[in-house]
């Protein structure tokens, strides 16, 4: 009996495509689909595209500094590593191994790099891009073992968490609450005009009557789980526990004050028990427009940390210890996810790509950074090369010769 061929995914259309230059509405660079030449494992202009994206969003960087930057961040996704000896012995197409390392480290180390220029660059472009009235910000802190901790405010996008602005710290060099409000600060002074972003953070951050002031004191909204035995007065005059409030199975929604300790502060509350869950959540925020369910986008910056570490760069081998070196390394595993996010929403977007990267007839569990690698990794595999989208673009957002190049 004749054995049953197996379906293959199909192939990618190949095409040559041109820079777009700087467009209107922050589109850079378009994409490029195009074959390598013999003497190269990838194309250098490609790199160039990448570079000049990145110049256009760092500002502060100079020329050599942003090829640096992209040479690193396209090498973390190529290498699926973080740690500068692994990402530079995947580029031996543009220098040598050594040498690129060392150029890595020497960026990573230098002290004129701004990392907090650039993160409220790189905010600045990033809030301007996604174009939201109320862009939900989460902050949380993660940790590299004992050698390292991060505090970090980023975008809840897509089921990810991108990276606004971070600061990295063996001791914490001030109290939670007067690093948080100045990260909250650096971004604040570049919102757009109109946006009123919405700050989620979990119980351990977030039972903090001082960082909830700080929070209306920038015209913010918050929403913030506290610890189950928060007192609450309710308008009846009921003053109790909030995990009182609720049993198993129940939900809660008033208005009221909260933090008796700290002489009440006026809140929305709300508290959320589901059967399945061992606590009840307990909420409190200035904003009517929340539900529980927009408290369950905070999983997503544990997921993003998931994607910098054991699921991506592998942060956690990079054996960058110092601070300030592990703040720049940081910027470039943003740049590096952000690509790879776009690279997944293109995949989610544009069927053709869906299909080449998807096993037809599944059901899909990936996320979109697994889909953004898996498309990455598809290319470069296939036909040598790799694509240059504008970062955090949508499928609406590329023009017709690229759906055309892909089949669309």
């Amino acid at each position: 009996m004749k054995e049953k061929e197996q379906p293959h995914s199909p192939p990618l259309s190949m095409g040559s495509l041109d820079s777009d230059s700087f467009g209107e509405e922050g589109r850079l660079i378009l994409v490029c689909l195009a074959r390598p030449s013999e003497n190269t494992r990838m194309s250098r202009e490609q790199l160039y595209q990448w570079q000049a994206q990145i110049a256009h969003i760092l500002p502060e960087l100079g020329y050599w500094q942003s090829l640096v930057v992209a040479l690193y961040s396209v090498g973390m996704v190529i290498a699926r590593q973080s740690s500068a000896s692994r990402v530079a012995e995947v580029l031996g197409w543009m220098s040598k191994p050594e040498s690129l390392r060392r150029r890595f480290e020497r960026w990573v180390a230098n002290e004129r790099v701004s990392w907090q220029g650039n993160c409220q660059d790189w905010s600045r472009w990033v809030l301007a891009r996604v174009g939201q009235a109320h862009p939900v910000l989460l902050v949380d802190e993660t940790k590299l073992g004992n050698h390292l901790r991060v505090m970090v405010v980023g975008l809840a996008y897509q089921s990810c968490c991108l990276p606004l602005v971070f600061w990295a710290y063996v001791h914490m060099p001030c109290g939670q609450v007067e690093l948080i409000t100045t990260l909250l600060g650096w971004i604040d002074a570049v919102l757009p005009v109109g946006c009123q972003p919405l700050l989620q953070a979990d119980r351990g951050i977030g039972t903090s009557p001082d960082l909830i002031r700080a929070v209306d004191r920038l015209g913010w909204h918050y929403l913030f789980r506290v610890q189950n035995d928060t007192r609450c007065c309710t308008r009846a005059g009921h003053d109790r526990p909030l995990r009182h409030l609720v049993k198993r199975g129940e939900c809660w929604r008033g208005s009221g004050v909260v933090f008796k300790k700290a002489g009440w502060l006026a809140a929305t509350v709300l508290v959320v028990w589901q059967p399945a869950y061992d606590q009840a959540w307990c909420l409190v925020t200035n904003a009517a427009y929340v539900s529980d369910f927009t408290y369950a986008l905070r999983y997503w910056q544990e997921a993003a940390f998931r994607d910098l570490k054991s699921d991506g760069w592998q942060w956690q081998t990079s054996r960058v210890w110092t601070p300030a070196h592990a703040q720049r390394l940081l910027l470039v595993m943003t740049l590096a996810y952000a690509y790879t996010l776009t690279l997944g929403t293109l995949v989610l977007t544009l069927p053709p790509l869906f299909r080449a990267v998807a096993r037809p007839g599944r059901r899909q569990h990936f996320s979109l950074f697994r889909l953004g690698l898996r498309l990455f990794a598809l290319v470069y595999a296939r036909y040598a090369t790799w694509l240059v989208p504008s970062l955090l673009a949508q499928a609406a957002d590329l023009p017709e010769p690229f759906r055309l190049c892909v089949g669309v």
